[in-house]
């Protein structure tokens, strides 16, 4: 079996997402890097591939993928054997995971990558508003995941990847963390998986290039 090429930005939290999720089933991904910086992803090879031209997107044989929470439901479906933990076939236990998917690509994500990443990145002061939204954000996964080991209990699943790729813009954040000490708590326990590190690696490359640029301003 031919391994699964996955194109993907060396540290996007979507793309860390996936290769978190093939590093925990053992699946071997062929990586193809694109530099959206150079546009990468707009040439007229990729397109073909996918026209929405977006990352991450997986080629598996014949069948071609893209948007990174379903991809992290079909590498489970397809190499998670019969009923997976991290994305359980019970229908209630899948419908906790589905949910904070959908919460994670409307609310979570959006509130990190708008309000917290781009602001950093750009070097724009981030507004009342935009602070009020990040805060929102993490005290509702706080709040969540009280007395519970991961989002939806005690079992690690797809939505725990989801979540933690985009909550890692806290080393970005300006604010006092502490407040929010039980999703810390399950920041650091997800972090303390065997192949967290070598799965975002990228991320705190990226993450280390632009506070070099910020020290040096």
């Amino acid at each position: 079996m031919a391994d699964i090429q996955l194109y993907h930005f060396p540290g996007s939290a979507p793309c860390r997402s996936v290769i978190m999720t093939a590093k925990a089933l053992g699946v071997p991904l062929d990586l193809k890097p694109l530099d959206l910086m150079n546009k990468d992803h707009l040439s007229p090879e990729f397109a073909k591939i996918n026209p929405d031209q977006t990352v991450p997107t997986i080629i598996d044989g014949d069948f071609t993928l893209w948007e990174s929470r379903a991809i992290m439901r079909y590498l489970v479906a397809k190499y998670g054997g019969e009923d997976n933990s991290l994305y359980p076939r019970d229908l209630q236990k899948r419908a906790a995971v589905d949910r904070l998917l959908d919460y994670d690509l409307g609310v979570f994500y959006r509130a990190m990558i708008e309000c917290v990443w781009l602001p950093f990145r750009d070097k724009i002061k981030v507004t009342k508003e935009q602070d009020e939204k990040v805060i929102k954000a993490f005290e509702r996964i706080d709040t969540h995941v009280k007395d519970m080991k991961f989002l939806t209990g005690n079992t690690l699943t797809i939505a725990d990847f989801a979540v933690v790729v985009g909550f890692a813009a806290e080393e970005l954040y300006p604010g006092d963390m502490s407040k929010y000490p039980n999703a810390m708590a399950w920041y650091k326990r997800v972090q303390e998986l065997p192949y967290y590190k070598e799965a975002n690696q990228s991320y705190f490359e990226l993450l280390e290039k632009y506070q070099i640029g910020k020290s040096e301003k």
